[in-house]
């Protein structure tokens, strides 16, 4: 649901949760009309776009969470929508070198998908035309925001949650914090786990501090940190762990499995903290979660969070536990390569499925 977007400015955790929205989609073909034509078909007034909707105010101490989730509530896509997105992602590989990565092609197929209403292709697209990426045919950020507006029309969260980063990042005039937190708590509300994971982690604390941006309401917290996750998203496993962390063996245990998942849903940061977890950090003060030294799960965690890293949270791991599974289970053999531990926890590709998609580069690449 990566990356050089608008990113929050507040932590590392938060670029990535942005990150995450943002790689979504992107694309527009040669024949694609100017921003002119696009306007017109998308033409309402300002003061009634979706941009200005009124929302009820951001309430840090709410009683209530009903867990709402995301998939159940988007507009179907299409299939050949689909093909053009699944092929755009391929072709934004993290290995390739950003400089010589075809951004004209990506965002070609990512706007032929958006124009079939694929909603993640639109978010990706409009993450890319307010990005720094040179290669990108198209940088007007009015453009990136009537796509969001779009994916909003279609009652889409996650496009409230990034409607709500626009805002506070001053994209959008006259918007600021309160507009944006107002914004974050209806896509939580509509099912977003990226907006559950912010919030979540803003009100995770013991102790309300506005001006630093948190407030304590951790039942409340805890509850949108485990719908978010309940959805896969990693860094929600992130700040779930530390939710849980505690003093008890119940709440050690809890935190270890939580940040554990993280990995499997491709989660550097919880990845980084089991493996200093594993290496022996806060052994003395007994608030290790783990309770011992295993040196090479921590350096296998370790090995894995830089991977994850480099990826920006697109890859998972769901065959985690055949590589590196949690004690009391004896760890299986290892050669030292980080592409065996990657390849051993990655889920297989269905020969038809991967077939179909490089066949479906090939036509790409003999069509230019």
């Amino acid at each position: 649901m990566p990356d050089t977007h608008c990113f929050r400015a507040t932590s590392i955790g938060l670029v990535l949760r942005f990150l995450v929205v943002s790689l979504a989609v992107l694309a527009t073909g040669s024949q694609a009309s100017p921003f002119a034509a696009f306007a017109s078909k998308l033409s309402t007034s300002i003061s009634d776009s979706p941009r200005y909707e009124k929302l009820p105010l951001f309430n840090p101490h709410r009683k209530t969470f009903t867990c709402v989730y995301q998939d159940q509530h988007v507009p179907p896509i299409d299939p050949q929508a689909e093909l053009w997105f699944q092929q755009a992602l391929a072709l934004d590989d993290r290995n390739i070198y950003p400089a010589k990565r075809d951004y004209s092609k990506i965002y070609q197929l990512y706007t032929q998908a958006a124009e079939r209403n694929h909603w993640k292709a639109m978010l990706n697209l409009a993450s890319l035309i307010v990005s720094n990426d040179s290669g990108v045919p198209e940088h007007n950020p009015e453009m990136a925001i009537r796509w969001v507006e779009k994916a909003m029309k279609l009652g889409v969260p996650d496009a409230y949650d990034m409607m709500g980063v626009y805002h506070q990042n001053g994209l959008v005039k006259g918007g600021d914090v309160t507009s944006a937190y107002a914004f974050f708590q209806r896509a939580a509300d509509m099912g977003s786990p990226s907006a559950m994971t912010f919030l979540g982690d803003k009100l995770a604390a013991t102790y309300d501090d506005p001006s630093q941006g948190f407030w304590g309401n951790m039942p409340v917290a805890i509850q949108m940190l485990q719908c978010a996750l309940a959805q896969g998203d990693g860094q929600a496993a992130y700040h779930l762990g530390f939710a849980y962390k505690g003093t008890t063996q119940e709440s050690k245990l809890r935190a270890l499995k939580a940040f554990h998942e993280g990995v499997k849903l491709g989660s550097a940061n919880c990845a980084n903290t089991l493996s200093v977890e594993f290496g022996g950090m806060d052994l003395a003060d007994g608030t290790n979660i783990v309770g011992h030294i295993d040196k090479a799960r921590a350096e296998r965690y370790g090995k894995l969070g830089d991977a994850l890293e480099f990826y920006g949270g697109r890859m998972k791991l769901p065959n985690l536990d055949k590589v590196l599974p949690l004690p009391p289970a004896p760890l299986p053999e290892w050669d030292g390569s980080v592409k065996t531990l990657i390849d051993g926890a990655k889920a297989a590709i269905p020969p038809p499925a991967k077939a179909q998609l490089g066949a479906a580069l090939e036509g790409l690449n003999s069509a230019r």
